[in-house]
């Protein structure tokens, strides 16, 4: 089966997916209505912040998702997942590179201001469809 980004974006804005039993970085696959992908990573603990983020412009037909730049060190390219492999509990548990850990839906939004999607924004993408 062939995947898209607005797949798993749901009926808003888009959707948060985050990396179950992860203990020392909290990844997180963002899916919006317009078909664009990002990639964040968080660090725990007193620290915690953004670590790095990449923004991606879709899935093609064989499941590799399109990053928009490789990200610059080695820890972070082999952070960024590659392809979607698995589809499970009705597009709420999503398999990147065969890995045993999945990422979770654990949010569905109707805007996302620090990423450039607003209430009026989105309400243009909807209208466009």
């Amino acid at each position: 089966m062939a995947w898209t980004a607005t797949d798993f974006a749901g009926r808003g804005c888009g959707r948060r997916y985050e990396k179950e039993l992860e203990t020392h970085f909290r990844d997180c696959m963002l899916f919006y209505l317009d078909g664009r992908i990002r990639f964040e990573r968080y660090c725990y603990g007193e620290a915690a912040c953004l670590v790095f983020s990449v923004w991606g412009h879709g899935i093609d037909a064989d499941g590799k998702l399109l990053w928009d730049r490789e990200p610059e060190f080695e820890s972070q390219q082999t952070a960024l997942p590659r392809y979607l492999t698995d589809v499970q509990e009705d597009g709420k548990a999503l398999q990147f590179d065969g890995a045993r850990k999945r990422y979770i839906l654990t949010e569905e939004f109707d805007e996302d201001k620090l990423n450039g999607y607003s209430k009026f924004k989105v309400f243009w993408m909807k209208r466009k469809k």
